[in-house]
């Protein structure tokens, strides 16, 4: 006699069927013949059995598992979708979590980035290229970010806590980086929003851990309750001891920290929710000492020069600093005349009296993220590819040879989140269900190989796509009520098409020019300075 099976092909005796399912069941009739009643079984449909039982049986099997079982057929993606399959998972995977968070399917989200979470690494040097897991904190609510220092490693998850994984990495008899098995981690501090150290790729550097957080202050006298506000607390790297704090005014929120300079003259990028930066030095060798003293926040060059630039995202390194603005144009600051030269093969346009002056790179597509070393940097644009640019003198640019490219060159590469230093190779596993797939396909006529269309030839390879794009794009003008958004629908369209990181720029302070002499009353035309 065949064993029954109770998922996919259900199969149970017929003594076992309810009697509903006996009167009802359109492929075995009302009573089973010769074998099937002596327990041989019957097949029976999964959908006459109550949805939370359904549920019930689903939410035991693995994540994976529950993901496959989605793609089977219509009844089954709807079930293994509920959220309520996803909250008996994720109170499996992490006990400890109460608060499901938030977004569209915060359940479901919660479940897999605690399942999909983990940090791995891979030491340089030696025979052996094996890849080594780390110890997953069960607190964690996902990996959102980490940074290696000298011993320890420290990470973020997406509920603001930072994790500290003290003696994480240990010194081999061999000279290698070894992962401590036996290694335990704590929580150095909740609330934080982004955190940062030493810019340079050597981890010796790496002594204070600089953490962007938000903390309840006590109102002010004659007033009751108290107010968030944003600050930066400074740890040391050793211990976890908080060695510094600078609270900013409750008006002033950011979102990223970076640093740039040397230890004697540390600059703190701040970047605020609405994409200006603001900048201020601290002496890294005076925070050790049990003084309090007053700094000055200023708005960085970039935002006071190009106000219109909303900027979304900053990498730095130890003398420069990169920017990614909403519609993925890039600027650069460069603060010495070595890297400047490395980076763009001349020094014609560097100006040492004026470093912070940024300089907008001519990009063919928007840009997505970016990566920066100390004399050459990756940016992955829109369409998934990596262009390398600056020193490559030990092939680091990936381009097969060890020239040097002074421009933006495209190598054959797929992104993913990665992270090195002297010692090792850190990768970042945590899949995040409602970050979309940022990317979009490539058009045809600019797929490698493709001869790109050049300003004297005549018509282009692919005449009806863009024409069709164009009547859209006119067609959606066409449907705003008002000037000013038609003037705003047309800024958005500059940002989708594919051009030049020079000409987006021009057709957008175009655009706000006509903007404000349309809007504006009485007001002159616009001075050089502005």
């Amino acid at each position: 006699m065949r064993q029954p099976v109770y998922i996919c092909k259900l199969q149970t005796p017929w003594r076992l069927w309810p009697a509903e399912v006996k009167r009802s069941c359109p492929s075995c009739g009302p009573e089973p013949r010769g074998e099937e009643k002596k327990g041989r079984g019957n097949p029976i449909s999964v959908q006459l059995f109550p949805p939370e039982l359904v549920e019930h049986i689903i939410s035991f099997l693995p994540v994976r598992d529950v993901v496959a079982l989605g793609q089977t057929c219509h009844y089954f993606h709807k079930v293994c979708d509920a959220e309520g399959v996803w909250r008996r998972i994720c109170h499996r995977l992490s006990p400890r979590l109460r608060e499901q968070g938030s977004g569209v399917r915060p359940w479901k989200r919660a479940a897999i980035l605690n399942y999909t979470k983990g940090l791995y690494f891979q030491a340089f040097g030696g025979r052996r290229r094996c890849l080594s897991k780390s110890v997953a904190p069960l607190l964690a609510h996902g990996y959102r970010r980490f940074l290696p220092t000298k011993d320890h490693v420290f990470i973020l998850d997406y509920a603001g806590t930072l994790f500290f994984l003290k003696n994480a990495l240990v010194s081999s008899t061999l000279g290698q980086i070894q992962w401590k098995r036996a290694c335990r981690y704590v929580v150095l501090c909740r609330g934080a929003k982004d955190f940062a150290s030493d810019p340079r790729c050597d981890t010796v550097y790496r002594k204070y851990l600089y953490v962007l957080a938000t903390r309840e202050q006590p109102g002010v006298t004659g007033t009751t309750g108290s107010r968030a506000c944003d600050c930066v607390e400074v740890y040391l790297q050793s211990s976890g001891q908080r060695v510094f704090k600078m609270t900013f005014h409750h008006s002033m929120n950011f979102k990223q920290i970076v640093l740039v300079g040397q230890e004697t003259q540390r600059a703190l990028l701040l970047l605020t929710e609405e994409g200006k930066i603001y900048s201020l030095v601290v002496n890294e060798t005076q925070l050790d000492q049990p003084r309090s003293y007053t700094v000055q926040l200023a708005l960085r060059k970039v935002s006071r020069c190009l106000p219109h630039l909303r900027v979304a995202c900053m990498a730095s390194n130890q003398s420069s600093t990169l920017y990614i603005t909403d519609q993925g144009g890039v600027y650069f600051e460069v603060h010495t005349p070595g890297v400047y030269r490395d980076l763009f093969g001349t020094l014609q346009a560097f100006d040492p009296l004026d470093q912070q002056m940024p300089l907008a790179l001519s990009l063919p597509a928007k840009i997505l993220f970016c990566a920066l070393g100390y004399n050459h940097l990756g940016l992955v644009d829109e369409f998934g590819r990596i262009f390398m640019q600056g020193n490559n003198r030990y092939g680091q640019l990936g381009t097969g040879d060890k020239m040097d490219r002074g421009e933006p060159t495209q190598v054959p590469l797929c992104a993913c989140s990665l992270c090195s230093t002297r010692e090792c190779l850190y990768m970042l596993s945590s899949h995040d269900i409602e970050h979309h797939p940022a990317y979009r396909d490539l058009p045809a006529s600019r797929v490698v190989g493709t001869p790109e269309p050049s300003l004297g030839a005549g018509v282009p390879e692919d005449p009806g796509g863009a024409a069709r794009a164009c009547e859209e794009y006119l067609s959606q003008i066409h449907s705003c009520p008002t000037l000013q958004d038609r003037m705003e629908k047309m800024k958005e369209i500059v940002g989708w098409m594919p051009l030049m990181a020079a000409q987006k720029d021009f057709f957008w302070e175009a655009l706000d020019m006509l903007q404000r002499a349309a809007g504006g009353v009485g007001q002159g035309p616009p001075t050089p300075e502005s």
